[in-house]
């Protein structure tokens, strides 16, 4: 049977946490963990498509979280959403692990650089082929807004460039994907 989902907002369970009373400390971090799970998940198969190494990422960022709280650590403040927090953190993990790893050549390690999307699904594959045609930087933008439905303020705290940057690299994109011979498919005029 599902577990009932935590109707808490991300603030109290940090808060929760950050006062470190055992089981309950331990109860929010959990929920933390529940929600969030997915969207580490996420990040990390965009950036390789080993899953065992996604997991290993996704651990990271979770004992990285965990070491934010009291005992260990000093807490955390929340000055936007946890997914906007959590992403770099995401994101490097993952790049550190492939360095680590040495499964992709240090060039490709772009700091930008995302994997293709592995396609799936009837018409997958030309989505996957569309979106690759992207520069990393805007596929980045586009898989934030649109599949992790982050703000533009918050993809601009996430990878710490101006908000302008973000609009503009938004607008570039979807501009591409729209002139893109195979667009048809999926835009309509």
């Amino acid at each position: 049977m599902p577990r009932p989902t935590d109707t808490r907002s991300d603030q109290d369970l940090v808060e929760i946490c950050n006062r470190g009373d055992g089981d309950a400390a331990a109860a929010a971090f959990n929920a933390l963990y529940l929600r969030h799970r997915d969207f580490v998940l996420r990040v990390a198969l965009r950036l390789t498509p080993d899953r065992e190494l996604a997991v290993d990422a996704l651990q990271d960022v979770f004992t990285y979280l965990l070491r934010q709280f009291p005992p260990p650590g000093p807490g955390l403040t929340l000055s936007a959403r946890l997914t906007t927090y959590l992403y770099p953190i995401a994101r490097h993990s993952t790049l550190s692990l492939l360095r680590k790893a040495r499964r992709i050549d240090f060039a490709e390690l772009e700091p930008d650089a995302l994997a293709a999307p592995a396609g799936d699904a009837d018409g997958a594959d030309d989505l996957d082929r569309l979106l690759a045609s992207l520069p990393p930087e805007r596929r980045e933008i586009l898989s934030l807004r649109f599949v992790d439905d982050l703000s533009l303020e918050d993809i601009a705290r996430a990878l710490d460039i101006p908000l302008g940057t973000v609009k503009s690299r938004l607008h570039l994109a979807i501009k591409a994907l729209r002139e893109h011979p195979a667009a048809r498919n999926f835009f309509r005029p």
